[in-house]
């Protein structure tokens, strides 16, 4: 798949967790091809989720392409648990602390032969991220500040960024997608896809309906 098409990834974290089988076939059912898995250690961002036990589970539900994006410390000291667990692609953050480095740490997962990503924080700009754009295959614009759910989009924070990855990639011939995480509704998506994402995830607009076969529809709608 490359970054001309537009997927839309439920995110686990706004499940429910005590049938986490269950949601997991409903969002397979619901026509999710990814699904995105946020992992929170407490210490990078002020929250805890869960860790490569669950993706282990989630792994064993579904052949879904299973979206890690590790917000935590250290990321190179877990990576080989969650590479293990069965993670498709693992989006790591520029701002977290590494014992080796940002791009040692690309280097492994994409020598596990999975997919890699940088992330970037509401306040982070984008030139954070240039060292790397040549060494991923997604870049993760955090349009919400990450560790919790429910948080408004922060549009004017994060869409010139989106616009300046966008911009650079085309101008340089490079092929990341761009996705977009943190306040996704039917209202906001269009807003992200006319400043280049083709990823968006999606955690209560998605999980959050009964009828998550329709709010997954409409999400796509908006953004087609």
């Amino acid at each position: 798949m490359d970054y001309h098409s537009r997927l839309i990834l439920p995110s686990l974290l706004a499940s429910d967790w005590s049938k986490v089988g269950e949601e997991v076939r409903r969002a397979e059912s619901a026509g999710a091809r990814w699904l995105h898995l946020d992992v929170m250690d407490g210490n990078f961002v002020d929250n805890i989720s869960f860790g490569p036990q669950m993706v282990q589970v989630v792994r064993k539900q579904t052949q879904m392409f299973l979206d890690v994006h590790l917000m935590i410390h250290r990321a190179d000291h877990y990576l080989e648990r969650f590479l293990k667990a069965g993670a498709d692609n693992i989006t790591i953050h520029v701002e977290a602390d590494y014992d080796s480095s940002v791009a040692e740490t690309l280097k492994r997962i994409r020598a596990a032969g999975k997919q890699c990503g940088i992330a970037l924080h509401p306040h982070t700009p984008f030139e954070a991220a240039l060292p790397y754009v040549k060494d991923i295959d997604l870049l993760l614009v955090m349009t919400v500040v990450p560790g919790f759910g429910g948080q408004p989009f922060m549009e004017k924070e994060t869409m010139p960024k989106l616009a300046a990855a966008r911009d650079y990639r085309d101008a340089n011939g490079l092929s990341y997608h761009l996705e977009v995480d943190g306040g996704i509704y039917t209202s906001t998506a269009p807003i992200a896809q006319r400043n280049g994402a083709n990823l968006f995830v999606c955690g209560t607009s998605s999980f959050g309906p009964p009828d998550m076969k329709g709010a997954m529809a409409e999400l796509a709608a908006a953004v087609a």
